[in-house]
């Protein structure tokens, strides 16, 4: 496998890249024109000629199913200027939710600090200052707000 590889990888490559016009479409056929030799390699008769034909059939093959899927494919619509993709939105919203449910687990100490400095965009001092603290308090209040905020979003399924 590694003598096939070595000998014929590059020029697979550079079969795969012409027709497809995408690197990453491209390595993936040479990944897979070698694996299915190998997994046929029973099949190959050294009689019929030399292996090169062989896989490059097997990389045509691919490179035919590839262009075939891609054009049944629907290409994903083009939205107008200033209109938002509805999935995105949703997933915002979702991802609003979930922040606010896991906030409301914390203590009014900690939700207290990470709203001023991280949705208000106050400094700590400037936090300090409005929830009357010092802002030794407020960093540690953040630290430890944002760990269980955190730990909460991975209870939930949210970050991991």
């Amino acid at each position: 496998m590694r003598t096939l590889h070595d000998a014929y990888a590059g020029p697979l490559y550079v079969f795969a890249y012409r027709r497809l016009r995408d690197a990453q479409a491209a390595e993936e056929v040479v990944q897979d024109t070698l694996v299915r030799a190998w997994r046929a390699r029973e099949r190959y008769d050294e009689t019929r000629g030399p292996v090169a034909p062989w896989l490059f059939t097997i990389a045509r093959n691919l490179v035919t199913d590839r262009i075939r899927r891609s054009a049944t494919r629907p290409e994903q619509a083009m939205l107008p200027a200033g209109l938002t993709d509805p999935v995105d939105e949703i997933d915002r919203m979702l991802e609003t939710w979930q922040v606010a449910d896991a906030m409301s687990g914390l203590s009014v100490a900690h939700r207290e600090a990470i709203l001023a400095c991280h949705y208000r965009g106050l400094t700590v001092t400037e936090a300090a200052a409005l929830l009357g603290a010092p802002a030794g308090t407020i960093k540690s209040r953040l630290y430890y707000g944002l760990r269980a905020l955190r730990l909460r979003l991975e209870e939930m399924g949210v970050v991991g």
